[in-house]
């Protein structure tokens, strides 16, 4: 066998190698998918907050709003503006110290969920302190 031909044997094995490995990935993403059918899931944002109960509601914004000992007042302000969902979960994060894999669970939504709301949550609060940083 002269060179040529072991490299296009190579280069046509390397081929078969990739397409074989698609396709059991594939494969295996189908088994998974029948096996465990996903949940229905909404984002948090998408929940009305009239879907909290009520002492869910106050229990949380009394906590994020009175509980905090923030230095400047600007940012208990900026705090207190977010969305509710989002104070959960910043005071899940840098609060109680909670993993997004745990949040997620209690959420039932997906860790990316959180680690985006948690960036948004930052981006605002970031906003809102340059904004007010501004007029004083």
């Amino acid at each position: 066998m002269n060179h040529q031909q072991k490299s296009e044997r190579d280069e046509l094995r390397a081929r078969f190698t990739v397409w074989l490995e698609t396709t059991v990935y594939r494969a295996r993403l189908k088994y998974l998918e029948r096996e465990n059918p996903r949940v229905d899931t909404v984002s948090i944002e998408e929940l009305p907050e009239s879907a909290l109960s009520v002492s869910e509601q106050v229990s949380y914004y009394e906590h994020s709003k009175f509980a905090f000992d923030f230095e400047e007042e600007r940012l208990a302000e900026a705090f207190a503006k977010l969305p509710i969902k989002r104070q959960k979960i910043l005071t899940m994060l840098f609060v109680e110290e909670k993993k997004p894999e745990e949040i997620s669970q209690i959420l039932n939504c997906s860790p990316q969920h959180v680690y985006d709301q948690r960036y948004q949550a930052l981006k605002k609060l970031r906003i809102a302190l340059t904004k007010d940083g501004d007029k004083s």
